[in-house]
């Protein structure tokens, strides 16, 4: 099985199918992933509207392009993948994250940069607790390990921790260096 039929099936698996949630964002918008989120995303590969680069970076990492960016040498709706183990939980949830971003450029949403990067993170630690990852999979303190504890208390309907984690994960984003040069500013898809 190619890697694009790997990431269909991820997309269509029943730990995405089950991924579910919605926030406030901080411009006061309603964010929302849900299952059509990853089918739509499922179907943007199978028609060839987005494309795969595999072997893109040397680490364990994975980015998808909404619009064409030359000074990175980076194609307009391309996923781009690096050395990642391709049959592995953490490379799963990782597809999830970088989908939720797809699927915004699909449907041509404009959104803060850190919600954007926020339901990406939610979303990859809901797809690890559906497949029974553990959070101590990822580093304490880490975002995926930020977005897991969302996830417990968006499934305890504990909203004042829910808000307490969120805003948690929003502050390190916007602090990461690697978030740095856009992670104020403005997500446009253009579809």
């Amino acid at each position: 099985m190619g890697v694009k039929e790997q990431m269909i099936g991820i997309l269509r698996g029943g730990e995405a199918r089950r991924i579910r949630f919605s926030f406030r964002g901080t411009s006061g918008d309603t964010i929302s992933v849900d299952p059509s989120s990853f089918e739509r995303v499922a179907v943007a590969l199978q028609n060839r509207t987005i494309n795969i680069v595999e072997g893109r970076f040397n680490t364990d990492i994975a980015m998808y392009s909404a619009q064409a960016d030359v000074a990175n040498n980076a194609a307009a709706n391309t996923f781009y993948l690096g050395s990642n183990p391709r049959y592995s939980r953490i490379f799963n949830a990782l597809v999830i994250h970088e989908s939720v971003h797809a699927s915004f450029d699909l449907v041509r949403s404009r959104l803060p940069w850190v919600d954007n990067e926020a339901a990406a993170y939610i979303a990859q630690a809901y797809y690890a607790r559906n497949s029974g990852l553990d959070r101590m999979a990822f580093r304490l303190g880490s975002h995926p390990s930020t977005a897991y504890q969302i996830v417990t208390n968006m499934r305890a309907n504990s909203t004042s921790d829910v808000d307490f984690f969120l805003d948690a994960l929003r502050s390190t984003l916007r602090g990461d260096r690697l978030y740095s040069h856009y992670i104020n500013n403005e997500f446009r898809g253009d579809g």
